[in-house]
């Protein structure tokens, strides 16, 4: 049997029932992916499941017993939900019929979803096939795909704190003893997923399996209306009837999305932002030279931020972030994603002759030329089950109030509002975003107050955004903390390589530095790797902001960066000074920081950056490298190539690193 309720929390008071139900192996599904889109559209999907078996509940029981979360129905461009709901109930028998009716709306939900995806996308001539049919029915039934996780436990409200805690506990030793699922799948695997065997129909002994399978594929991407950016044209990308559900989701009524940028547009997305603002004439041999069919294939909704902005330059908007690099124009590039383009060669010699016509312009401008790397930025509240544990039930629900509040209000507002980044999912206390790394300002515009000027910027806003939810809860004094792994990589880099270093770098920031943190990983694409990591407050030094000032002195070339490098070589001797006092030792490195930055100071420029200022920022780099070193017990080490503790001073030459990176005016 298996058992899933717990009873008698409480004492003698009304006993009623908590039910926690969750949608399991949700990270998998969303995280095997190979194309923005995938990632986009798997986390809608998770969200629009569990819109489903809410709606279900909700039609079905005449009063409303959620608690948590308390919007329940989906933005239109990105996933709001979590993948769980907490509800409560009068009576055993209500809470055991939502657990049904929970499933049978996800049910309908996702059958309707892979019916959709399987009579729009299946080519005509394989509808019949019964070898493929018989691989998309297996590899795409809702229980195949998903697990799902429910207990109903028994307690009152005099003691809620206690029984939301019994539940959550329940849930968490009900995941542990997951259901296993032998399955067999044998031949070529989904270039995605790499577990489960790629569609394709009746093989016959004439050919290689590899080979039918690719021409499947290529009969699938065959349509002219279908881009490369959907799927490869040459039968190079091979999925799994799960991953193409998720690739193709889109073209079933019930998902009303528009298009999600490519990691090439989020990386341009900044430099796009000026062209914005140029004159028609000054674009026109670049437009000519990317109008076509082929190259013309981005919705200009992509980035919402950049289509508020976009006015009479719009056709820019529907040119992919790949047109701004020359690798994009070569025969052999055009011919893999462009079988169908009669003359590549052709088309690459227009459109490089385009972009040096546009790069003339933009450099006379004083526009930056476009970076190629961008960042992945993931937010996730640090211990949210301890602070919902000390709350009373109306305590709970205004905490998911100001949750939801957060995930469709704050969070859009600053990423896709004030900012060219694109939101993938917002479930309240949990974030994932792509994000360029700086926007290239003009000098009026950095002058504005409260302007976001860098990814930095924002998630330093989106951290205290976030800490205001405790001030609407008054019976609780703890603050309310998160913590953020961000991963900037070339837009080249495998999306997988870069999602796994998003996650480790959240992980450490919960764990190496012991929350409420933030970690920044560099993966350059001669892969050499940066990672550095901070609290966002020590003692009352924030150092975020002091970050901040010497990008700004970076960007606006007052300071070079080859002061940093010049004192990550000598910070092994810096932090290792032997002198008679902690206050002599910080003296003596406060001096040889602001002598290396004087001797890195643009003199033309001395009087942006006075000596005074240089005292007082290498006075600052001090102090909070001492605290980080206070706070930090055991072995430290005294080079930034070494991914562990390291001395306080190390991890502070490690950010400004990071800061002379997000000017692009770092060697790579």
């Amino acid at each position: 049997m298996d058992e899933r309720i717990s009873r008698e929390v409480g004492g003698d008071a009304v006993k009623q029932y908590m039910l926690i139900f969750s949608l399991g192996s949700v990270q998998t599904f969303i995280e095997q992916a190979r194309k923005t889109r995938d990632l986009w559209l798997g986390s809608f999907l998770i969200a629009k499941l569990m819109e489903a078996a809410m709606q279900e509940v909700e039609q079905a029981q005449s009063e409303k017993p959620f608690v948590f979360p308390a919007k329940r129905t989906l933005n239109e461009s990105y996933a709001t939900l979590p993948h769980k709901y907490v509800a409560i109930f009068d009576r055993l028998a209500d809470a055991q019929v939502a657990v049904e009716q929970s499933k049978r709306g996800m049910r309908k939900c996702w059958d309707t979803l892979r019916r959709d995806v399987w009579n729009r996308v299946i080519p005509k001539d394989y509808k019949n096939d019964e070898t493929l049919k018989s691989i998309w029915d297996n590899q795409s039934d809702l229980d195949t795909c998903f697990e799902i996780f429910w207990v109903i436990v028994e307690g009152n409200a005099d003691s809620y704190a206690v029984w939301l805690k019994h539940a959550e506990h329940a849930l968490e030793a009900r995941k542990r003893l997951k259901d296993f699922q032998f399955r067999e799948e044998p031949g070529e695997k989904s270039t995605i997923s790499g577990e489960r065997q790629a569609l394709h129909g009746q093989l016959n002994d004439r050919e290689t399996i590899r080979e039918q399978v690719k021409e499947f594929w290529r009969q699938l991407a065959k349509p002219s209306a279908r881009s490369a950016k959907e799927i490869s044209k040459d039968g190079s990308e091979r999925l799994d009837a799960v991953d193409t559900i998720k690739r193709f989701a889109s073209v079933s009524p019930i998902i009303s999305l528009n298009a999600f940028p490519s990691t090439s547009s989020v990386a341009t997305a900044t430099f796009v932002e000026r062209l914005l603002a140029l004159e028609a004439d000054q674009l026109d041999e670049w437009l000519k030279a990317t109008n076509t069919d082929q190259l013309r294939d981005m919705p200009p909704g992509a980035i919402p931020f950049l289509e508020r902005k976009a006015g009479k330059n719009r056709g820019i908007l529907e040119r992919d972030g790949d047109c701004f690099f020359k690798e994009t124009f070569t025969a052999r590039h055009i011919e893999k994603d462009h079988p169908e383009v009669s003359k590549p060669a052709k088309l690459a010699d227009e459109g490089r002759y385009g972009l040096s016509e546009l790069f003339k312009a933009t450099d006379k401008e004083l526009i930056r030329r476009p970076t190629p790397y961008y960042a992945i930025m993931k937010m996730d509240g640090d211990h949210m089950g301890d602070f919902l544990g000390k709350l009373h039930r109306r305590g709970h629900e205004k905490v998911s109030e100001k949750l939801s509040s957060f995930a469709r209000g704050t969070v859009p507002e600053l990423i896709e509002g004030e900012y060219p980044g694109r939101l993938v999912y917002a479930g309240g206390d949990d974030v994932l975003a792509f994000i360029p790394l700086a926007r290239d300002l003009p000098e009026e515009e950095r002058k504005k107050k409260g302007i976001i000027h860098t990814l930095l910027d924002l998630v330093y806003r989106l951290r205290l955004r976030f800490g205001e939810i405790k001030n609407e809860v008054l019976d609780i004094s703890d603050p309310v903390t998160a913590s953020v792994g961000i991963a900037i990589a070339h837009h080249y880099t495998p999306l997988s390589a870069v999602l796994r270093a998003t996650r480790e770098a959240e992980k450490l920031a919960k764990e190496r530095y012991n929350r409420n943190a933030l970690v920044v990983t560099i993966m350059r694409r001669s892969g050499e790797q940066t990672r550095v990591g901070c609290h966002w407050q020590y003692e009352g030094l924030e150092p975020v902001p002091l970050f901040l000032e010497f990008y700004d002195l970076f960007d606006l070339d007052i300071l070079s960066p080859k002061c940093i490098f010049t004192l990550l070589e000598e910070a092994p001797t810096l932090v290792s000074l032997a002198l008679d006092s902690e206050k002599d030792k910080q003296a003596a490195q406060a001096s040889e920081i602001k002598r290396v930055l004087r001797r890195q100071r643009d003199e033309k420029k001395k009087g942006l950056l006075p000596d005074k200022t240089i005292e007082l920022l290498a006075k600052r780099v001090v102090d909070l490298a001492a605290v980080m070193d206070k706070e930090r017990t055991g072995e430290k080490s005294v080079y930034l190539h070494e991914d562990t503790l390291r001395y306080g001073l190390v991890e502070v030459l490690g950010w400004l690193l990071v800061m002379a990176f997000l000017t692009r005016k770092e060697q790579d």
